[in-house]
């Protein structure tokens, strides 16, 4: 892969300073030989050109160190298409500017939706490329640099059976997470079929998911909060989709950018998930900080909670990556299953348990609250605010 440097005096009228701001340019040779010097002379902007193949993946090492990254594509190449959503899934955050040929409205459209930026037609010129590099900074003024951003806590919950409170478990944890400050934790309820969260917190059942993954490459911290809800403990919420949902039919890339965003602006990032496993959940779990894998003292569940540990340590998932809660725990002198019966048949330890309320639970529910609402000092609401203490000590201890 060939390279060149330019550098470009900026016109005087520009206000924005771009000096800090690497821009790496990949054309193809043809493209890079069609390339007009005079273009650009009363430009200030320093741009690396890189010969690269329309069908060759995108070198990794190029991708991490660009401020703005631009690539060629070519819409008669399956190759050259399919790289940009590789390169999407791979850099949540990187602004992308797609470089095409007699580009028409649907390639634009489908671009855009792979989550380019922007798109500018070939031949490259180079004024055109300022102004749309000038636009991406503008829009990001403010921010922090993302290469600097710290990265906010992914936590799955992952049920072993249907039926064992899993929602619950997810709903109340953020809450409490949230509790501890303003804007510190969202709940995103990813069952886009049976999604219940929304009924959970009294919250309203749109708008939700559905925007987010129609959103395309307009996702960013603004575009999420007017999506967001604000619920019990301020923690903000997106609710499932209020349609049903084919499990296949989620948008992995444009999944994996939304989650990323919302860790680029919350602490804690909660994710309810479906029973059912598909592609884009097990890339969702691959990306997390914890998994909490949701059981009860029953045989079904526990027997299920050890085939879903035999999953996910064969997707390659860290056993320090996983924690086990045991929901709905007796008070009982006699109990045919204990917490230790529970580890000892999954082969993995019990990190956190709750104990069982039905009617303090089941009032919370009715209410749309969570139960810290209804009673603080109740051994339900102690549960959920020790889990809560532990998750943020064990995302901090396994953060890379």
């Amino acid at each position: 892969m060939g390279r060149i440097d330019h550098s470009l005096e900026l016109s005087k009228e520009e206000i924005l300073d771009l000096s800090d701001y690497k821009i790496e340019i990949i054309l193809s040779e043809t493209e890079i030989a069609a390339l007009d010097p005079v273009d650009g002379a009363a430009s200030k902007l320093t741009v690396a050109i890189n010969a690269l193949a329309l069908s060759a993946p995108i070198p990794v090492e190029l991708a991490q160190g660009a401020s703005v990254l631009c690539v060629e594509v070519d819409p008669q190449s399956r190759q050259s298409v399919a790289r940009i959503a590789a390169l999407r899934a791979e850099q949540p955050d990187l602004p992308i500017i797609a470089l095409v040929r007699e580009a028409d409205l649907s390639l634009v459209r489908a671009l855009l939706r792979q989550g380019v930026n922007d798109v500018i037609e070939l031949p490259l010129s180079i004024t055109q490329l300022t102004e749309s590099v000038s636009d991406l900074v503008a829009n990001r003024k403010g921010q922090t640099p993302r290469n600097s951003r710290k990265v906010g806590r992914l936590i799955c919950v992952v049920k072993s059976i249907g039926g064992v409170g899993a929602t619950n478990v997810a709903v109340n944890l953020a809450s409490t997470l949230a509790s501890e400050g303003d804007q510190r934790a969202c709940l995103f309820d990813l069952d886009v079929q049976f999604g219940n969260a929304a009924t959970y917190l009294g919250a309203a059942a749109e708008p939700s998911l559905t925007e987010l993954l129609d959103g395309g490459a307009r996702i960013d911290g603004d575009f999420l909060r007017t999506v967001m809800s604000v619920v019990a403990g301020g923690a903000r919420f997106v609710p499932a989709p209020a349609e049903i949902l084919p499990i296949e039919a989620i948008d992995e890339a444009q999944l994996r950018h939304v989650l990323q965003t919302a860790r680029g602006e919350f602490e804690f990032v909660v994710a309810d998930l479906p029973a059912n496993w598909a592609n884009w959940t097990l890339s969702v779990v691959s990306q997390s900080d914890l998994i909490i894998l949701v059981v009860e003292l029953s045989v079904g569940s526990l027997r299920q909670g050890k085939r879903q540990l035999q999953l996910l340590k064969a997707q390659g998932v860290d056993s320090a990556r996983i924690a086990i809660l045991v929901n709905r725990v007796e008070k009982r002198l006699f109990k045919t299953i204990g917490l230790d019966d529970a580890a000892k048949v999954l082969g993995h330890p019990v990190q956190f348990h709750v104990h069982n309320d039905y009617p303090l639970m089941s009032a919370a529910n009715n209410q749309g609250v969570v139960v810290a609402d209804l009673n603080k000092r109740s051994t339900i609401a102690r549960d959920f605010a020790r889990t809560a203490q532990a998750v943020a000590e064990m995302t901090d201890a396994v953060a890379p």
